[in-house]
């Protein structure tokens, strides 16, 4: 059975849709969705949340199925490596995939997983860049990126 649902984090609510093995979508709202539903991995989900939230260097232990091209799966792997409290641009990304920056916007747009596929550590070269293909969505964006490194600036990136 799916389970759609909202979680209330400090930087907005996330909600998401998963079943008893796999969580297949992710996504900041502001008008959240909540199921009385539950199953053994609603309680992993907010153990993760809880722990990402309470200790910026929490990497997620989740069971995560995002479904995409072969592109866009290459690009989601990639960001998976980005260290938590480091930022790399869409320029740096594209040139690691051999693509283009616009490509890798692209990607991370479509990126159904967007906290626990961290496409908020890729900024613009001089700006902060875009989010969930939303400007407002952007103040999630900052607020992922001032947990994880409080001192955030767009100097951080990978080396």
């Amino acid at each position: 059975m799916l389970i759609i649902t909202s979680f209330e984090t400090p930087v907005g609510w996330l909600q998401l849709e998963f079943d008893e093995h796999y969580i297949y979508q992710a996504i900041f709202t502001n008008q959240p969705t909540i199921s009385s539903a539950v199953n053994k991995l609603s309680s992993l989900i907010v153990s993760e949340l809880s722990s990402y939230f309470h200790n910026c260097q929490h990497r997620f232990q989740l069971p995560l199925k995002p479904q995409g091209t072969t592109y866009q799966q290459r690009v989601w792997n990639t960001l998976l490596v980005i260290p938590v409290g480091r930022t790399i641009t869409y320029g740096e990304l594209a040139k690691m995939l051999q693509t283009s920056p616009r490509a890798i916007g692209q990607a991370c747009k479509t990126n159904p997983l967007t906290l626990f596929i961290p496409c908020h550590r890729v900024v613009g070269k001089t700006t902060h860049g875009g989010y969930m293909g939303d400007l407002k969505a952007i103040t999630y964006k900052l607020g992922l990126l001032k947990h994880e490194c409080p001192n955030f600036n767009l100097i951080n990136s990978v080396d």
